[in-house]
């Protein structure tokens, strides 16, 4: 019985570290579309360098500059008024943190205008 449940676990950890592995992927790609992109302004290119935020960065932008979202927060979410991306202070989507059990306080939560354009972010 102890067999079974260390295989077991040992496949759901496998899978949860290929799966953030796609995650890495992703985002480099988006990175460097973003950054081969030659009409992209000084100031904001600056900032994806810098791994800071400017409003009014698209959403591949902030990718580009922060990484992906958490996928497994309450904070994430889409809306048609405009998306709100919850980013943990730990940095790891591997694990599920942020305000799932600790609250608002260790998140970081950004805005989106109905273009996909960063309006403004808090940590509340």
């Amino acid at each position: 019985m102890k067999k079974r449940i260390l295989i077991m676990f040992l496949m759901m950890l496998m899978i949860a570290i290929s799966l953030q592995g796609c995650g890495i992927a992703r985002e480099h790609r988006i990175r460097q579309e973003v950054l081969a992109d030659a009409s992209m302004p000084e100031e904001i290119r600056r900032a994806i360098d810098q791994k800071e935020l400017i409003a009014g960065m698209t959403r591949e932008q902030v990718i580009a500059s922060w990484g992906l979202p958490c996928k497994w927060c309450f904070g994430t979410r889409k809306s048609p008024g405009g998306d709100t991306w919850e980013y943990n202070l730990f940095g790891s989507d591997l694990w599920v943190t942020g305000s799932d059990f600790i609250g608002s306080a260790t998140a970081i939560y950004l805005y989106f205008d109905r273009h996909g354009l960063l309006k403004h972010w808090s940590n509340k």
